[in-house]
């Protein structure tokens, strides 16, 4: 593969397959950006309502593709965009209306009565999946041989029924109505691979056999980051009775997988995610004010003890503490810099990070 924005392409998705296989190449992996020499005008429109903005297919889509221009993308970095609607997108493909904020979107729960999941639907030509469509054609147009083009955000399991029946509410029926809930993802179970599905034809269609998304890892054939937020509010036995069945059938259906562990509340459903065996990583977010990242190492390090790869988001300030603390195999790390050269200090800096030192 060659990318304009990234030379050194070829090497990085070595590299990334090593990292999927649990070794190493030359050094170790880490992710690193910093802004970089090209100046590429970032598009300004007005619009008359955030409404407006965020299904502007051209500026969203042009607007991304600037941004990845005027950035430098190190190590075992990509350069991507993403078709973005918000993280409740699937649930506009069942029907439900999307509300926009400035940086984020959510749905308006359309599930007020059991007798309505029969009638769940994924419609692939609503206008929110139309927009999607149109941001994935034109992404693979304007960044022919210069960088890729992502999944959206999908959220499907426990964080779409979530969605459609209300957080609040859906907490009240995992109590009162654990049946009713597994009917409700039992139908939607299709869900995720019909979106997913959607989008894959138009990339491979187009000759881009690499998958990736938000979270920038990257795979030949599939590759997701399957998730579940709403896992913070239930406990152990209600999740893996609930919600895990679907993460584990989302696993198994694709090639390459990162769970995304959302907070410190999360942690108590980690034991069930390390013994799903296909599951290649996971990344644990601890979240804003639960900085910094060597605070969590224990956590690290029981991910690693069970086999499974990590990618860690850290600030280059604490990387020398994660390469005392961790052996190198299977840890990606993702940070940021304020210059390229900083961020080629940083990559040299990695290959001193060499297995067995803690053993």
């Amino acid at each position: 593969m060659e990318l304009e924005y990234k030379p050194d392409a070829a090497e990085a998705i070595a590299r990334m397959d090593a990292w999927w296989h649990h070794a190493i190449l030359d050094r170790p992996t880490i992710q690193v950006t910093a802004p970089g020499t090209r100046k590429v005008p970032i598009p300004v429109k007005h619009h008359a309502s955030l409404r407006d903005r965020w299904m502007d297919v051209e500026y969203n889509v042009e607007r991304s593709a600037a941004i990845c221009a005027n950035t430098y993308w190190g190590g075992e970095q990509l350069p991507h965009i993403w078709p973005n609607l918000g993280p409740e997108v699937l649930s506009a493909a069942l029907g439900a209306e999307l509300v926009f904020g400035e940086d984020t979107s959510w749905s308006v729960p359309i599930l007020h009565d059991w007798a309505d999941v029969p009638r769940l639907r994924f419609d692939p030509h609503n206008e929110y999946m139309e927009a999607i469509v149109q941001m994935t054609h034109l992404g693979l147009e304007l960044g022919r041989g210069k960088f890729l083009v992502g999944y959206t955000d999908i959220h499907p399991g426990g964080d779409l029924a979530a969605s459609l029946r209300d957080p609040q509410q859906l907490c009240l029926d995992c109590v009162e109505a654990p049946e009713q809930v597994e009917a409700l993802m039992a139908q939607l179970k299709p869900t995720f691979t019909q979106l997913y599905t959607l989008q894959e034809e138009i990339l491979v269609g187009a000759g881009q056999t690499i998958a990736t998304s938000w979270l920038p890892l990257f795979a030949t054939g599939r590759y997701y980051i399957p998730s579940c937020d709403f896992s913070c509010m239930v406990s152990p036995a209600m999740f893996q009775r609930l919600f895990l069945p679907e993460i584990v059938d989302e696993i198994e259906w694709l090639d390459r997988s990162i769970y995304h562990l959302d907070g410190p509340n999360a942690l108590p459903h980690l034991d069930a995610l390390l013994s799903i065996p296909k599951l290649d990583a996971i990344q644990f977010v601890y979240g804003a004010g639960n900085e910094p990242a060597s605070r969590w190492m224990h956590v690290y390090r029981r991910i690693q003890k069970a086999g499974k790869n990590l990618h860690i988001t850290v600030s280059p300030e604490e990387i020398p503490v994660f390469m005392e603390e961790l052996e190198p195999e299977g840890v990606m790390l993702q940070t940021w810099c304020s210059t390229p050269q900083e961020a080629e200090d940083l990559i040299k800096l990695i290959f001193r990070w060499r297995p067995g030192r803690r053993r």
